[in-house]
Formats: structure tokens, sequence, C-alpha cells
């Protein structure tokens, strides 16, 4: 970890100015936006539940408003995916 933060502090300004702030917090719940290369713009409610048997573990689930334009985006992300998966040379 130590290394990571090293690297990503000599590489960029900006990770080294949100280092050096310390403002890091935890939250159970947010809404993130997303850019994907391919299929654009992903608006996700983000969810982090602590794993009852390890308390020093967390699941993060990402969900799209159900109806909403990153439902039908992460939809057709995910058939791109079958798409790619189905053509790789493994499954051939």
């Amino acid at each position: 970890m130590i290394e990571l933060i090293g690297e990503l502090s000599l590489r960029s300004d900006k990770f080294r100015q949100l280092w050096a702030r310390h403002d890091i917090h935890r939250k159970g719940s947010a809404v993130k936006h997303f850019h994907h290369p391919v299929v654009g713009r992903l608006t996700l409610h983000q969810h982090a539940m602590t794993l009852p048997d390890h308390p020093d573990l967390q699941l993060w689930i990402y969900q799209a408003e159900p109806g909403s334009d990153s439902e039908h985006t992460l939809r057709r992300l995910a058939e791109l995916a079958t798409t790619l998966v189905d053509r790789s040379p493994t499954n051939s």
C-alpha cells in the first residue's frame, strides 16, 4: 500500500493534493457518477455492507435506478461484455 501511495503521489498532482487533505470518511450509501469509455455516463447507487462474519471486510454494491438511462446502459454494457466473452479464443 505504501508503494502504491508513493507511486500515485509521484505521478499525480491531484492525488497528492487529495491525499494530503486526509478527508477520508466512511460512507454506507452514496450516488456515484461514472463515465465508461464505450457506453458513456452511468449514475449508480453505491451501498457498502460489512460482512457479519468478517467485520474487517466490506461488500460494495453498485446499482442503477430501475427504469433509468443508467439501467439501460448497464444492460447494454453486459450485452457487449457477453459478446466479447463469446468471441474470445478460450470459448472457441
